[in-house]
């Protein structure tokens, strides 16, 4: 059940825990063989696998731990199987190479793949863990999709970090989340999954709302790591965020803009310093290290002796 007494989403688990090497593996195939067809990377050697997949409508989302593993989707298994899915794929450790079609891919950590269910996939994987989703075909909007990695270049990095962070948090929730809260997740995955396969400068604001939050949360994260920093702005902030100025301003219209939001944080952050009867640091060390005004405007904004 849920904390607020609902039942949570439906669910299967796969753990090899108390298994021998030789069952581990039948039941990490069994678990995997709707998909692919599988093989043991040492088939000498120890293995240990987990899987659980939790039901959000029409899509799957699979959590998965799992030692070397060589994974195949043959054409001919694609033909046959009727399973007409993209799945999208997140390596949180760990990672692969191999063939998809005729094309050579490595997939490193943090790396967004989209695998095309109808296509050829060969790949060997290290010891790893990962988030996968399967998602209808019919559920898409696009006529064309990606056999490989996402977006690439600039523009691509903050895409797929977007998506990853994203499936990150959704990771964590799944095991408590209510079931009927399962659509509503779908729709933002959807969403959030449609807006990474666009031009993010070109849609402006007709980006779907869970995609300019994530671009919003992503930049607040970064904002936060450099308060230190006196170069902190829009003209900065948006090349490192992969956005176009009129984008980032946008994202920062309900907090009155960039330079105010950052104001607003370096506050936050001196007054939390100020307010700490352990942090015994003058006030100008601390209006240094925040980047923040001078220590007398600190001083008058909080009421802090100088001294």
């Amino acid at each position: 059940m849920a904390e607020s007494g609902e039942p949570v989403l439906l669910s299967q688990r796969f753990d090899s825990a108390g298994m021998n090497s030789a069952e581990a593996f039948r039941g990490w195939q069994q678990a995997v063989a709707p998909v692919f067809d599988i093989e043991p990377i040492d088939a000498h050697g120890p293995f240990a696998a987990t899987y659980d997949t939790y039901h959000l409508g029409d899509i799957l989302v699979g959590i998965g731990s799992f030692d070397a593993t060589a994974f195949t989707r043959s054409r001919q298994k694609a033909l046959s199987d009727g399973i007409d899915h993209v799945m999208v794929q997140v390596y949180t450790a760990g990672g692969y190479t191999g063939m998809l079609d005729d094309r050579q891919i490595t997939v490193r950590r943090g790396d967004l793949v989209t695998l095309d269910m109808a296509r050829e996939t060969r790949t060997a994987s290290v010891a790893s863990t990962n988030i996968t989703v399967m998602i209808p075909r019919d559920l898409l909007k696009v006529r064309e999709l990606p056999h490989g990695h996402m977006s690439q270049g600039p523009k691509g990095s903050v895409l797929g970090g977007l998506m990853v962070d994203f499936l990150s948090s959704l990771k964590d929730r799944l095991p408590t989340m209510p079931r009927s809260v399962g659509a509503a997740a779908a729709n933002a995955t959807l969403a959030l999954y449609h807006a990474a396969l666009e031009p993010m400068d070109e849609m402006g604001d007709t980006a779907p709302q869970p995609f300019r939050d994530a671009q919003f949360q992503r930049a607040r994260r970064l904002i936060e790591t450099r308060l230190g920093d006196s170069r902190l702005d829009a003209e900065t902030l948006a090349p490192a965020l992969g956005l176009s100025r009129s984008t980032l301003y946008r994202l920062f219209e309900p907090y009155r803009g960039v330079a105010s939001f950052v104001l607003d944080r370096r506050l936050a952050h001196a007054r939390k310093a100020l307010c700490d009867p352990q942090d015994t640091r003058h006030i100008g060390v601390i209006a240094g290290i925040s980047a923040s005004p001078t220590p007398l405007i600190l001083a008058e904004h909080f009421g802090a002796d100088l001294e």
